[in-house]
């Protein structure tokens, strides 16, 4: 077992056992991570002076457009619908419909449509986006509270998530459609959350388009993820009518330093705008919110909802419409309790029907139907149509390795600035370095580097001036004794150091999936896992060849910390060597046989993976591939083991396949 650098360990974190969905305070990434949300919560905020309608709307025209780019999807009202119905359900007050409707090209959703049966409207309606439900929209409290509106006269469109159980990998799976799953949409350009958004603002196409809905008085409401579906579908859509989002709302910096899915991941989003800005797009129209005094994720506590109610009440008050913005806060923990139920029908009742001050309403318990009763599908075969996640990914990213293979030459110079902007490289400022005693024949230091610590050993070799820089991607204490004999085999002075988030500056707590929340925070900032790691190796690089004395560098790292490793060796060619073991040779999907999705919410990477989400980076397969990373690297990277983007072996021809790739590539660098 190799040393520590630090002599004191940090407190055990969660403490008791207790379950905390937050970071320990006490490591760098965290204290890092708060301060840097802090500051650009602060350049981000809502910032709206001398309040007109004219000056709202300017600033809402021009947020929904930096939105839409961060999001990476695409909305086209006039893509038709085809729509296509499955049957209908006939109930005492009201039928529910089975559908399918299309959303993007050759991309459909399924939902159900539930209509009242007393009159023929045209009714108010309601637009049901579920939360992280494994079950989707079958599961019970999502019928709870869509029962509740059809029974109270709305027209209400219960929408699937993209990914979830009848859209899931496979049909009716209870797989988590977040992690490195809906993180793989990074690579392709798009977000879990852009994919959502177009898939509701189609449902409200679907909605506007039928006879019998009063396309004027149409609002959206949702729990958690559901509930961050209904803020980003009223905010982006101006024809939602009143929003009610429950359990989602608090701060942007809040999310940076606790926890969060991908799908309510907006890349860069806090170098831009908080919170505050998004809900200001809704104003002035009717909206809610809703939290729960005993949430356990402190993200969508009562503190952080207030915190950014508080600036978005000036707008409405500064525009007269004080009315139209309301909280409730109610005894309970996380979900779509009744207490939030009825607060909720309560709003839409009186700003989509008229009745009422927007004070509660009842809602009773409603008995549920079974999933073989409302599932899509009633011969347990999903049509083609339904495109999955998975499908999604493979699909889109063939076409983009289609593209870069097609294309005639590259300017390396360019592709490699692209490549840095890419990765969210930061500018390497000058370290001070910290030697501390030897412990087992190992050198202990520590890098003090910008905004962190970079604890490293160092383990002498026969080789004068040769010197080895070994990378894992757990930490330096994660290599085995037989990783290490055979690094330091030739006499190569060994350099082993904990990548940042890594090891001993990891955040200690194991409850949740470290790095799939590390991925998330950094992004949130405009950072990014491979752009931190970079920073890092360069670092290393430098303090290796100027305080070790070093001669000649080479580097070896495994799995994601290879990849980066190559990225290094792309950027500057020709200074090190790279060999990269269990590497991925291509960011493109792919899902072996035994690689599974459910329930890895809080888990550092999916059963069977054996990479998790760190490496997926917004738009990497629109600039290349694995393999343009080698080319630019001018042969300086030796993949050992190359892997699928799953972690699966490839076999010799593929492996041969990979090689011919990087070889035809070179030749187009210029």
């Amino acid at each position: 077992m190799l040393p520590k650098v630090w002599n004191a360990e940090l407190p055990p974190f969660p403490r008791e056992g207790l379950n905390h969905l937050l970071p320990s305070e006490n490591c760098q990434v965290t204290m890092l991570l708060r301060k840097e949300a802090a500051k650009l919560a602060r350049l981000a905020q809502l910032d709206l002076t001398d309040v007109t309608m004219d000056s709202l709307k300017k600033f809402q025209r021009t947020l929904r457009a930096k939105l839409w780019e961060k999001m990476g999807t695409k909305y086209d009202p006039t893509l038709p619908l085809d729509v296509t119905e499955y049957g209908t359900i006939d109930m005492d007050d009201h039928t529910i419909t089975r559908l399918i409707y299309q959303s993007r090209p050759g991309l459909y959703v399924t939902a159900l449509l539930y209509r009242p049966k007393n009159g023929n409207g045209p009714f108010p309606g309601a637009i049901h986006v579920h939360g992280h439900h494994a079950d989707g929209n079958l599961a019970e409290l999502v019928q709870k509270t869509v029962t509740a509106l059809v029974k109270r006269g709305f027209v209400c469109l219960s929408i699937d998530a993209f990914g979830v159980f009848e859209r899931a990998s496979k049909y009716m799976e209870k797989e988590y459609h977040g992690g490195f799953l809906g993180s793989s949409l990074f690579n392709i350009g798009e977000t879990l959350m852009g994919a959502q958004l177009v898939d509701n603002m189609r449902g409200m196409d679907l909605m506007c388009s039928l006879p019998y809905v009063d396309k004027k008085r149409i609002g959206v409401t949702g729990a958690s993820g559901g509930g961050n579906q209904t803020m980003w579908l009223a905010a982006m859509d101006t024809r939602v009518a009143a929003a009610m989002p429950v359990v989602s709302v608090g701060s942007f910096e809040s999310y940076v330093t606790g926890v969060n899915c991908v799908c309510e991941q907006l890349p860069d989003g806090l170098t831009f705008t908080e919170e505050t800005g998004v809900l200001a797009l809704i104003a002035p129209r009717p909206l809610r919110i809703g939290n729960a005094y005993y949430d356990v994720n402190p993200t969508f506590g009562v503190e952080e909802m207030l915190k950014t109610h508080r600036q978005v009440e000036k707008v409405y008050r500064a525009l007269g419409y004080a009315d139209n913005l309301a909280y409730t806060v109610s005894p309970h923990v996380h979900g779509f309790h009744p207490a939030m139920r009825e607060a909720m029908l309560g709003w839409f009742e009186c700003h989509l029907k008229g009745n009422g001050t927007g004070g509660t309403f009842d809602a009773p318990e409603y008995d549920t139907l079974g999933y073989d009763v409302l599932k899509m599908f009633q011969d347990g075969v999903r049509s083609p149509k339904v495109r999955t996640t998975e499908e999604h990914c493979k699909l889109i990213g063939a076409e983009l390795r289609k593209a870069m293979l097609a294309t005639e030459s590259f300017n390396a110079a360019a592709k490699r600035r692209d490549l840095a902007k890419l990765l969210r490289l930061r500018q390497l400022p000058t370290g001070k370095l910290k030697k501390f005693g030897t412990v087992d024949g190992y050198d202990r230091y520590a890098l003090d580097i910008d905004d962190h610590l970079i604890p490293f050993l160092v383990k002498p070799g026969s080789a004068k001036g040769k010197f080895r820089l070994l990378l894992h991607p757990e930490g330096k204490g994660s290599l085995t004794d037989a990783e290490i004999a055979e690094a330091a085999d030739d006499g190569s002075t060994l350099v082993m150091c904990d990548l940042f988030g890594e090891g001993e500056t990891a955040q200690p707590n194991v409850i949740l999936g470290i790095r799939s929340q590390l991925m998330r925070q950094l992004l949130w900032v405009g950072r990014s896992v491979p752009g931190e790691w970079l920073f890092d190796i360069f670092a290393m690089l430098k303090v290796i060849k100027k305080d070790l004395k070093a001669t000649s560098i080479d580097i070896k790292g495994y799995r994601e910390a290879g990849a980066c490793a190559a990225f290094a060796a792309a950027l500057k060619p020709g200074e090190f060597t790279v060999e990269a073991v269990d590497a991925p040779s291509t960011m493109l999907f792919s899902r072996g046989e035994g690689v599974n999705f459910f329930g890895v919410a809080f888990k550092p990477k999916a059963t069977g993976c054996l990479y998790s989400q760190m490496l997926a980076t917004p738009n990497f397969l629109k600039w290349g591939d694995i393999s343009l990373v080698a080319a630019l690297a001018n042969g300086a990277v030796k993949y050992t083991a190359p892997r699928a983007y799953d972690g699966a072996l490839l076999s010799d021809s593929q492996v041969a396949d990979f090689n011919a790739e990087v070889a035809a590539l070179a030749k187009k660098l210029k």
